[in-house]
């Protein structure tokens, strides 16, 4: 082989070394993008982001209603240890969160008033992966479903029913409750809103508010 020969077959090689590293190394950075979209700095799962649309949930809010019923962004913060956790929703404007353990929520119209309205997350026992659709059904669904289902709304990953319950004077007269999970989570989330009689025509409005909250923490 002659000296021109040799040096084009170096040359080829060290391209070719070339390549194959460059191909590793782009590789190697789009598995790390992927990883820092999906995943924060302790490895765990991104939320995605939320938009909480306020203006669109008063637009839901009968006219009667306008005058004692307004909704604004509340970012409720629980605190149990070490760990905080807060709820960010569209939530009536007024109504009490009166202790850090729970994001619960309560009408301030009366002494023992029924309305509230309460976001958090359940581990159904030991907090692990497990079957969550099969869990909310059974915890958050069939319970209520004896009642008069007015809807009841399923996707991937979120369920949401509205029933009526009757008007007895100790119970709400609505219950509006929305279960969202992501399969292998070690807990699942709901809001519900329960409504006295006074504010059950305005259950489409606290269906709206439920389907959007942020969540940001350990809960």
């Amino acid at each position: 082989m002659t000296r021109t020969a040799v040096t084009a077959v170096t040359a080829v090689t060290a391209v070719t070394a070339v390549t194959a590293v460059t191909t590793v190394m782009i590789a190697l950075a789009l598995a790390g993008c992927g990883k820092r979209d999906t995943q924060d700095g302790a490895g765990r799962a991104v939320k995605p982001a939320v938009t909480i649309d306020v203006a669109a949930v008063n637009a839901l809010v009968p006219a009667a209603l306008r005058d004692r019923l307004v909704f604004e962004q509340r970012a409720l913060v629980i605190e149990r240890g070490k760990h905080t956790t807060t709820y960010t929703v569209a939530a009536p404007v007024g109504w009490t969160h009166d202790s850090k353990l729970f994001a619960h929520l309560r009408s301030a119209a009366a002494p023992g008033a029924i309305s509230r309205l309460e976001v958090g997350s359940n581990c159904d026992g030991e907090c692990t992966p497990k079957p969550w659709q099969a869990i909310a059904d059974r915890v958050n669904f069939a319970p209520r479903a004896t009642a008069r289902v007015t809807k009841d709304d399923r996707a991937p990953g979120r369920r949401t029913m509205i029933t009526e319950q009757g008007t007895d004077g100790g119970s709400a007269a609505v219950v509006v409750v929305t279960a969202w999970w992501t399969d292998g989570e070690r807990s699942y989330h709901t809001c519900t809103a329960s409504l006295d009689a006074t504010l059950k025509d305005a259950a489409p409005a606290f269906d709206k508010a439920c389907q959007a909250v942020a969540i940001d923490g350990d809960d």
